[in-house]
Parts: structure tokens; C-alpha cells; sequence
């Protein structure tokens, strides 16, 4: 059995019930319009990584992250990650959310490494839900700076049929820093159109 073939058809349907608006949008005239209250669109785009926003309220106020869709050695989807931005003071500098198929054997957590480091992060899982299992870690300003300095991350789980197969999944890192900025430049003006009204 291939193990990467047992992951893919899980993500794919992860992909188009996270994000129906943009399988839509990009199906035709409707790509013209303008987005409307909680139908997510691709607002920036920065090499790998996507700028993905919602507008939250008839204000037009919108909730931004990065995100990237994960793939394997033959380019098929395997698992998602997307990053917000924290306000300045907090404890982590951006939260990551990472959803990996629901096959995932989630007893051995999920391993986060940034470039060569030695250690490896464990992160547990906090859900399983239709769209995948998921992990939601904070990230700190150090790890923020590594990503940018990077080329490449690494997310390890374990397929629940060949738990002793852990599975290495790349994140790239290019564009990594144009898109956090970008994501900051979008936290500070709705900081600052929040304090004007």
C-alpha cells in the first residue's frame, strides 16, 4: 500500500469544504465580485505562500492569514498550514494552525522543525473533525526570524497504517517573509481602523 496514496483523497476534500469560495472563484465570472461576509478569498499572493482573508462584518473589517497547501514527492495534497499574526504583547508572535489527513495516527503528536535544527517540536493534536486532524501551536518571534532566514520547514506525523513510517512533509519558506509582513501591514491597519471607530 502506498501510504502517501492513503492521505491525498482526505485533503483534496479538506481543500474544497475549507475553501468553497475559492474553488468558485476561480470557476468563472464570479471572480469579477467582490467578496462577500465569510466567503474567504486569496487577497495576496507571495511565491508559496497565500495571503487567504474573510470579511467579517458589513464594516467590511477583514481576518487574514497565510496559508499553503502541503504536497508530497509527486506534488499531491497531503496537508495544510496557516499562520496568523498575533497583536504585539502577546505571548507568540503568530499561531499556526496545521491539518493533516484524518488517517493520521495521532497518539505520537505531530513534529515541527525549522530548517536543521536538532530538536524536533512536538505538538499534540487538539481535533479531529471532516476536514482533517488538527494541531494549533503558537509560534515565537525566534521561530518567526528562523522562517525568514529559511528555506524549508518540517512537519512529521505518522500514518495510522504504518506507524512506524513517519512521514516528512515540507513546508517552503520562500516568500515566507514578504507574506508575514503583509499579514502584519493588515493586523496594524485594523488595529488602527479599530481605534478610529
Amino acid at each position: 500500500m502506498n501510504i502517501r496514496s492513503a492521505f491525498i483523497p482526505t485533503l483534496v476534500c479538506a481543500s474544497l469544504l475549507a475553501f468553497p469560495a475559492l474553488a468558485q472563484e476561480t470557476a468563472g465570472d464570479d471572480a469579477a465580485t467582490a467578496p462577500q461576509i465569510g466567503q474567504p478569498y486569496v487577497a495576496a499572493a507571495f511565491n508559496d505562500w497565500e495571503i487567504l482573508c474573510n470579511i467579517v462584518d458589513d464594516a467590511g473589517n477583514e481576518a487574514c492569514e497565510m496559508y499553503q497547501l502541503l504536497v508530497d514527492d509527486s506534488n499531491s495534497p497531503i496537508a495544510e498550514i496557516s499562520m496568523a499574526a498575533l497583536p504585539f504583547g502577546s505571548e507568540f508572535s503568530a499561531g499556526a494552525t496545521v491539518t493533516t489527513p484524518l488517517e493520521t495516527f495521532l497518539p505520537t503528536g505531530m513534529g515541527w522543525r525549522i530548517g536543521d535544527a536538532e530538536d524536533m517540536r512536538i505538538e499534540g493534536f487538539r481535533v479531529c473533525t471532516v476536514v482533517g486532524c488538527i494541531v494549533r501551536m503558537g509560534i515565537t518571534a525566534d521561530e518567526v526570524d528562523a522562517m525568514k532566514a529559511g528555506a524549508e520547514a518540517t512537519i512529521t506525523i505518522a500514518p495510522f497504517v504504518a506507524i512506524d513510517q513517519p512521514l516528512n512533509i515540507r513546508v517552503s519558506l520562500s516568500g515566507f517573509t514578504a507574506a508575514y509582513d503583509d499579514l502584519q501591514t493588515r493586523l496594524s491597519e485594523a488595529a488602527v481602523r479599530a481605534r478610529g471607530n
